[in-house]
């Protein structure tokens, strides 16, 4: 529980900025690449009964540093190169609830999955971290499609 928790607050306190994790239903879609970590959503969004979205936030980190700094937070010997995010997100993107995340190493190979949980609770988005900036990007789309009625 412990790595669980360090998990998803490092992934909402990063200072950069499914279908399932396994499955690429839908394609990704890249919206940030600062040289250090590349933020992608897949574009299989769904949206629940009470108009929340589930969208899977994907991070690669391209540097040994950000790679080993990961990996350390969640008690891995193994750097982590991606993670993939399960976000809950209300219905304007304005907070959101880490689901579930998944960590891969080098080779994509799984070595972390903290299972789907609620119990992080919910909290404004950030667009500090992948997930927030992921969410930031979204909700720009909805007012710009209120606004011009197209994106």
């Amino acid at each position: 529980m412990k790595t669980k928790v360090i998990l998803m607050f490092l992934l909402l306190a990063l200072p950069f900025g499914m279908v399932s994790a396994q499955s690429n239903a839908g394609k990704w879609i890249k919206i940030s690449d600062d040289g250090t970590v590349t933020i992608s959503y897949n574009s299989n969004i769904t949206t629940t009964k009470s108009g929340e979205h589930i969208v899977w936030v994907k991070a690669e980190y391209h540097t040994a540093e950000w790679q080993n700094y990961l990996a350390q937070q969640a008690g891995l010997r193994t750097p982590v190169a991606s993670t993939r995010t399960k976000a809950q997100f209300d219905a304007r993107y304005n907070f959101v609830m880490v689901r579930q995340v998944f960590c891969y190493n080098k080779a994509g190979k799984q070595i972390f999955n903290s299972g789907d949980d609620t119990s992080a609770g919910w909290g404004p988005v950030n667009a500090g971290d992948p997930v927030g900036i992921v969410g930031e990007h979204l909700g720009d789309k909805i007012r710009y499609n209120e606004t011009y009625g197209y994106w």
